[in-house]
């Protein structure tokens, strides 16, 4: 394959392996590296049924599908990988030949993502079906309030005894509590003034502001707390350790940021400020414009990070155990452990764990690299 193919393929968001006339991995892009979290290293020359197993006739489906050079698509397949994790997709395989081999090319969709879009947008639609309608049913409402309370005041006028206007008193008192519940049940009539960074932020983050509402918060503030906040001006950095977790602030999770990392922020429709790693790949997708400077804090956070470390040890007796016993010493959680890749000689394995700062972490790498059976060890971030 020439590199101008290669490199078109490798841009693609769909996933592309590319395997020989006896099911061997060829080529494999990014996307497609993502979606069955593998690594090239580990991928290349490897059979497919190395890399995910689907059911045992699957396979076979290759093999026919070569032979007769016949195309197939399988939709909502569930591939399981061979790090124990489970991916719904649709794959379509199709035969090429030329005068130098013969081979397959698997185009992967993940169905995941796509079903996360469907679901976001479903929401949202039935959030404005339920507005639209509370808004119509509160209108037809009000008409009729308003009249009976109108009818009250001028029955009020024409009654002399003050025992029967207690009557009207009553009427137009309930009128205006009913009338209140109304406008309560469909929200203020303006637009919310925004004192502080986190009431904008949980807006953001719960979906209760559209794009639209967005733009025009900008434009309507264009001299008060959002320029002030969002400009490139000298101002504080955000402390997003003030703003509670899962809604107005969100950890992004190709970087995994823990406690002590340089951080920044890119504000996200659905979930808030995102919090990524200074060093994070994945800011190299936004505008340079969504980006705001973050920090910590000065104050102890008093909570645990989720974060994971790949660790290769040598195939040793009591390698394993010399690894867990670190953790217990210094009181660290493990949520997960599990092999990546084994060999004869050396072990690799994926270990999630709950720490409380980046300076314990890397104090602990350091005390494994002092292991004689450790090979190598690194962090990682947890969607590897």
């Amino acid at each position: 394959m020439s590199n101008l193919n290669q490199s078109l393929l490798s841009e693609l968001t769909t996933g592309i392996v590319i395997l020989d006339s006896s099911l061997r991995v060829k080529f494999i892009n990014s996307s497609a590296l993502t979606i069955l979290d593998t690594t090239e290293k580990s991928s290349l020359k490897q059979k497919i049924d190395q890399i995910f197993f689907e059911e045992p006739e699957s396979l076979d489906s290759f093999t026919e599908a070569l032979n007769q050079k016949r195309s197939f698509t399988k939709t909502d397949a569930v591939l399981n990988l061979k790090r124990g994790s489970k991916v719904l997709c649709t794959y379509i395989v199709h035969p090429f030949a030329d005068e130098k081999e013969t081979g397959l090319l698997l185009e992967i969709i993940n169905k995941e993502a796509s079903y996360e879009l469907i679901e976001r947008y479903r929401m949202r639609t039935n959030q404005q079906i339920s507005q639209d309608f509370v808004r119509g049913l509160a209108h037809e409402i009000k008409n009729p309030l308003s009249g009976i309370r109108g009818s009250a005041q001028l029955l009020k006028n024409k009654l002399t005894s003050l025992d029967l206007q207690e009557y009207t008193d009553i009427i137009i008192k309930q009128t205006d509590r009913l009338t209140a519940l109304v406008d309560n049940i469909l929200g203020p009539n303006q637009k919310p003034d925004f004192k502080y960074q986190n009431k904008l932020f949980e807006n953001v983050g719960r979906g209760f502001l559209s794009r639209k509402d967005l733009n025009d918060l900008f434009k309507d503030l264009e001299n008060s707390f959002v320029k002030k906040l969002f400009t490139k001006e000298p101002n504080p950095r955000i402390n997003v350790s003030k703003y509670e977790n899962g809604i107005a602030v969100n950890y992004a999770t190709c970087c995994s940021p823990i406690n002590g990392d340089n951080i920044i922020s890119v504000m996200s429709y659905g979930r808030g400020l995102v919090v990524h790693n200074t060093i994070c790949d994945s800011l190299g997708y936004y505008h340079k414009d969504n980006f705001y400077r973050s920090n910590w804090g000065n104050g102890n956070l008093n909570k645990d990070f989720s974060t994971r470390i790949e660790i290769i040890i040598k195939n040793q007796p009591g390698a394993l155990f010399s690894i867990t016993s670190i953790f217990d010493k210094h009181q660290i959680n493990i949520e997960n452990i599990r092999i990546a890749e084994r060999s004869k000689k050396n072990y690799t394995f994926l270990i999630d764990i709950k720490i409380e700062d980046s300076e314990k972490l890397k104090f602990l790498l350091a005390e494994m690299k002092t292991l004689s059976q450790v090979e190598k060890v690194k962090r990682q971030s947890l969607t590897y």
